[in-house]
């Protein structure tokens, strides 16, 4: 602008008054001052809009960081009071189980031999407590014999099949007779199974007490055998299960 100015005035300055040419400056400096405010402007203006979408972005940021976070938050408190819900229901099932049994439950550990497979077994049913695996099960006493060392027993388990249907497949004990049979629900038969064999499980140092010898060679179940001097005692507490088949819980 400066040039096309200066062409201007060299060229009309041999016709021109020196007030005139004066002028002439005058309003091109002012063009040029007017030019330079307006790029300034301009520049200004779009520093101004480039820092306030940067605040944007930085707010909207920080807002779905603080969303994120409440999301979370909410969803841990979710699962927390779930769990929560969760174990008041095991222990009001386990608590019902328990107070319908019809002896009061050992709380010792029988022997050292067995606290191991006893905590395994007590998993499997808290586990089906928890499930409420309501298969139909039946929770057997019966009295057998060992075809491993051709002794006679008695035992008391579970299954999901025909109780002689079972023993007949088997190739290791033969069963003899049905003393008691209750059928019932696969989590409730489970938590019996369980109680009625830390009551009357026939154990190392019990067996050497009574006389009572255990199975000198280990069959699919021997840890199931129950005392032979409790027979009528088991066949007495079958006879007051029916109760569970009442106990109605979700």
């Amino acid at each position: 602008m400066k040039v096309l100015f200066s062409k201007s005035i060299s060229t009309n300055l041999d016709g021109m008054g020196t007030m005139e040419i004066g002028v002439i400056i005058i309003l091109s400096l002012a063009a040029l001052g007017l030019f330079s405010l307006i790029t300034l402007d301009t520049s200004d203006k779009l520093d101004e809009n480039a820092w306030a979408k940067s605040e944007r972005e930085n707010r909207n940021a920080h807002k779905r960081k603080k969303e994120a976070e409440i999301a979370k938050a909410i969803k841990e408190k979710d699962v927390e009071n779930a769990k929560e819900v969760a174990a008041k229901r095991f222990a009001l099932k386990l608590s019902t189980l328990e107070r319908h049994l019809p002896f009061d439950p050992s709380k010792k550990t029988p022997s050292t031999e067995l606290a191991e497979h006893d905590k395994n077994i007590w998993d499997d049913v808290t586990q089906l407590i928890k499930n409420q695996d309501n298969q139909k099960t039946s929770l057997y006493f019966v009295k057998i014999r060992s075809l491993m060392d051709d002794r006679e027993y008695f035992k008391i388990g579970i299954t999901t099949k025909n109780v002689k249907t079972m023993f007949k497949k088997s190739t290791e004990i033969e069963l003899l007779e049905e003393v008691k049979i209750f059928d019932t629900e696969k989590w409730k038969a489970a938590f019996l199974e369980y109680h009625f064999l830390r009551e009357f499980r026939l154990y190392d140092g019990l067996s050497t007490s009574i006389g009572e010898q255990r199975p000198e060679v280990r069959f699919s179940g021997y840890t199931e055998v129950v005392r032979s001097n409790s027979v009528n005692k088991i066949s007495e507490y079958f006879e007051e299960l029916d109760v569970y088949n009442r106990i109605y819980l979700r």
